[in-house]
């Protein structure tokens, strides 16, 4: 949704109940953009989107009213802002770009810190543009259009499974014994898994501390969704919280898929969207019961809040 900026007097900036027309000047045609987030990698999702962009025409040879300038490619200047929270509502992270198209991606925070990369625009149904007279609050209500973009991130970090010379760290829950050739998962069966570079905490946990020993209170949380595939099918996701007593190191336990064939399972976890790589874990078909139920939090000591899997 476009508003533009054509109102000079301040008290006349979102009063206007009813849907508005922009008197779209010639240079110095500012406007400020604001969307809703509605899916991401084809999931439901919610988010905010804003962009001010400052719009001149630029030309070697304008005509009246547009800007000068040595090439006719010098577009808008555009500065986006993205907004992501997770699913239960809590705030996963933001991140700007800008420039040209395609835009760069230059920074953010929280799960996306330090992330670099670009994005450009897939496909397009033209916004509603608007005058800045009209108040944003009904904005949902007056219809708008639609696009969707594509980013590459480069995080500064990758989520990962953590592996070791015996291969990814991953746990039977209802024994703390590590999943090995001779002692395989099952299908329907819960799984702890060690994992790194997950991204912040509720309550917050100051990178490179020990997440805390099991208080009384639940430890903490990821605030970024994370999920699990096993085979590329969806993994029922538990728990997902720092380690206790380690420092960036995080627990998350998942169920592997049932109906998962035996054999070498690939397993990948994303965090804020972002995926690792994947890790194979030997995989039997269900006999049994085992694991079917989830560790419950108690509080206490280590060891009786989870299981030990070291």
């Amino acid at each position: 949704m476009f508003y533009h900026f054509d109102v000079a007097d301040p008290a006349k900036r979102g009063v206007e109940t009813k849907p508005t027309t922009p008197n779209i000047g010639k240079g110095f045609n500012q406007a400020c953009q604001i969307d809703d987030i509605v899916s991401v990698n084809g999931k439901p999702a919610e988010g905010l989107h804003m962009t001010c962009p400052c719009r001149m025409g630029f030309n070697p040879a304008p005509a009246p009213g547009f800007g000068v300038a040595d090439s006719a490619a010098a577009g808008p200047h555009i500065g986006c802002y993205w907004e992501l929270p997770s699913k239960d509502g809590k705030f996963v992270g933001r991140f700007v770009d800008g420039g040209f198209f395609p835009h760069s991606v230059f920074g953010g925070a929280g799960a996306f810190f330090g992330a670099s990369g670009k994005h450009h625009f897939v496909s397009v149904r033209p916004e509603r543009a608007a005058s800045v007279a009209e108040d944003p609050s009904l904005r949902r209500a007056f219809g708008r259009g639609s696009y969707r973009v594509q980013y590459h991130f480069v995080p500064m970090f990758y989520p990962q499974i953590e592996t070791g010379s015996e291969g990814p760290a991953d746990f039977h829950a209802d024994d703390s014994s590590p999943v090995t050739a001779a002692r395989p998962a099952r299908a329907g069966e819960l799984q702890v898994a060690r994992a790194k570079n997950l991204g912040p905490t509720t309550p917050l946990v100051r990178p490179g501390q020990p997440f805390p020993e099991c208080p009384e209170s639940a430890p903490p949380e990821v605030n970024s969704d994370v999920e699990v595939t096993v085979n590329g099918k969806a993994a029922d996701v538990l728990y997902k919280i720092g380690w206790s007593g380690e420092s960036s190191v995080y627990r998350v336990d998942f169920r592997v898929p049932a109906g998962t064939a035996a054999g070498m399972a690939a397993v990948q976890l994303t965090a804020a969207w972002i995926p690792s790589e994947e890790v194979k874990i030997p995989v039997r078909s269900a006999t049994h019961t085992r694991g079917v139920g989830a560790p419950a939090y108690r509080g206490g000591t280590n060891a009786d809040a989870w299981p030990n899997v070291g």
